[in-house]
């Protein structure tokens, strides 16, 4: 050791400075590889480890959050429903609201010349219960029988209105109103049921015709 020490005080101060820097360079990258270097390393798993609890948790806040809007949606949904369930008659109640749409017309002052249930158009969860309509009246008593069957509880539509035979008497005029009434009502499961059957046997006599 005294040697070595010797040799390096008989060198030039440019060589000893050289020296010392690449001494001072040697013991740096061993404090690095030694010390600083796995501390890194953990430095970064800890960090890449974060990283992926971060991710983790906006997933599962994510998944929270949808499940969340579902419920809510379900929940809106089921409202609907309900309230979709109070304006649609059941088949029990037809006839009485056909009776009512009826009386709403004679009390509107309405002569009622035809009142004739026509068949049901089936759709996938409801039928169509139209009703064929001829009234005779004023404009005024049209109007105010239309008011009326807006403002029922149930889903109650006139349609294919047709204004005819206009005639003038005083101050009104008189014409003949012809139409439909058309309401709503929720098939029964055996109907959803039968009618699912019938599509499948349509469906299936279709292809046996094109083969």
């Amino acid at each position: 050791m005294n040697a070595l020490v010797e040799r390096f005080a008989k060198l030039p101060r440019s060589q000893r400075a050289v020296v010392a820097a690449l001494a001072y360079l040697v013991l740096a990258a061993l404090g690095y590889f030694a010390v600083i270097g796995p501390v890194q390393t953990d430095i970064e798993s800890a960090d890449s480890a974060y990283q992926g609890l971060v991710q983790t948790r906006n997933e599962v806040k994510a998944r929270a959050d949808t499940r969340a809007q579902l419920e809510a949606d379900l929940a809106k949904i089921t409202e609907e429903l309900k309230q979709a369930l109070t304006e649609l008659p059941n088949d029990r109640e037809i006839p009485g609201l056909l009776s009512e749409i009826d009386g709403l017309a004679r009390r509107s002052g309405l002569e009622v010349r035809r009142f004739q249930p026509l068949p049901e158009v089936m759709a996938e969860y409801y039928a169509e219960v139209p009703v064929q309509i001829v009234m005779d009246g004023s404009y005024h008593k049209v109007a105010n029988f239309f008011d009326r069957v807006r403002k029922m509880n149930r889903i109650v539509a006139i349609q294919d209105v047709d204004l005819s035979n206009a005639v003038i008497s005083g101050s009104e005029t008189n014409l003949t109103i012809t139409g439909k009434a058309v309401t709503f009502r929720f098939l029964t499961e055996e109907e959803i049921a039968a009618s699912r059957k019938a599509k499948k046997r349509d469906r299936k006599g279709g292809d046996g015709g094109a083969g």
